[in-house]
């Protein structure tokens, strides 16, 4: 694996960081990102869509030469939650913390107790895919349900 690789797995690939922590790196993750999320990303729905698709496409490769690194989904590699993250942020019905808040819990309660179908037809697929993907349908599952709680209370 060049250099280049090794550095940008250890650091984007860890999270910015979060995926030294000895526990809950995830959380710690997806806590991060939503507070990037909020002051970097503006309420504007090609460049949230970038930031989700950009971050989604770095995530591939950085976790599997994180899996080449450290294992077998090592839980050192958290830009895959980062990716769940930004897709459950995607097109918040208000951006107040409520909102934030309800994104971050619903998207670590899907990526904790995933659906059977995703542990078993995402999660196992080979290399940083089924590592990012397993995040990326949680992400989608609590996107879902943010999206029906707008329509309802906003």
């Amino acid at each position: 694996m060049p250099p280049a690789a090794k550095l940008l797995t250890r650091v984007l690939g860890a999270g910015l960081g979060t995926g030294y922590v000895p526990v809950a790196q995830g959380t710690l993750a997806s806590a991060l990102f939503v507070a990037l999320w909020s002051l970097l990303v503006p309420a504007v729905l090609w460049v949230e869509l970038v930031v989700v698709a950009a971050v989604t496409i770095i995530s591939v490769p950085l976790s599997g030469w994180g899996e080449r690194m450290w294992g077998h989904d090592p839980g050192r590699i958290t830009i895959d939650e980062f990716a769940g993250q930004a897709l459950a942020l995607l097109l918040l019905p208000e951006r107040t913390w409520p909102w934030y808040l309800a994104a971050f819990v619903l998207f670590r309660l899907f990526d904790v107790f995933k659906p059977r179908w995703v542990r078993r037809h995402v999660e196992t697929l080979p290399g940083g895919w089924g590592v990012t993907l397993d995040d990326t349908a949680a992400g989608a599952l609590a996107f879902i349900l943010l999206q029906i709680a707008g329509r309802l209370l906003v």
